[in-house]
């Protein structure tokens, strides 16, 4: 009887043991609520390929794909000038997990003009840095463009950008 007692109680032992353990280990993954950038301040200005004027009255659309998506939209002003406002959210993340990767799409579109798509990828979360875009070019649709130019526009958005990095 003496035995079976001290089997079971070293069963337990092993057994609580083995709850502790997992325990421990987990704790390193509780969840906790901080706050993540949805979209970085976003600002820009909408000019003519051909003559470098303002493109007033541009519609600007910013998509952004993360763990959820958003979309928003402005209009350019008389100067060309468009801006997205930071949008900030409360999430709960494990605290040894990497963000998710973000993709960011702004369309730019104007009658009598092109339409330009500017993507860009953050692997690790969406980027918190405002972004300044000060010569988004729009080609006219007199103009033709060449099926490598779309391509390329995807990517010549970005060489005007500048990040400022907090």
């Amino acid at each position: 009887m003496h035995g079976l007692m001290m089997t079971n109680a070293a069963h337990s032992l092993t057994r609580l043991s083995a709850c502790c353990a997992i325990a421990l280990a987990m704790s390193a993954c509780v969840p906790y609520p901080h706050s993540v950038t949805r979209n970085p301040a976003i600002e820009g200005r909408v000019l003519s390929a051909e003559t470098g004027q303002a493109v007033a009255g541009a519609k600007i659309e910013l998509d952004i794909g993360s763990d959820e998506s958003w979309a928003y939209d402005t209009v350019s002003d008389a100067e060309g000038h468009f801006a997205f406002a930071e949008h900030r959210d409360y999430r709960l993340f494990a605290l040894l997990a990497d963000g998710p990767p973000c993709g960011t799409t702004l369309s730019v579109s104007a009658p009598g003009y092109h339409s330009r798509h500017c993507t860009w990828v953050s692997p690790f979360g969406c980027s918190s840095g405002p972004m300044q875009l000060p010569r988004l070019m729009l080609q006219p649709e007199h103009i033709a463009i060449s099926e490598e130019e779309v391509v390329e526009d995807f990517w010549s958005c970005l060489e005007s950008a500048t990040e400022t990095i907090n």
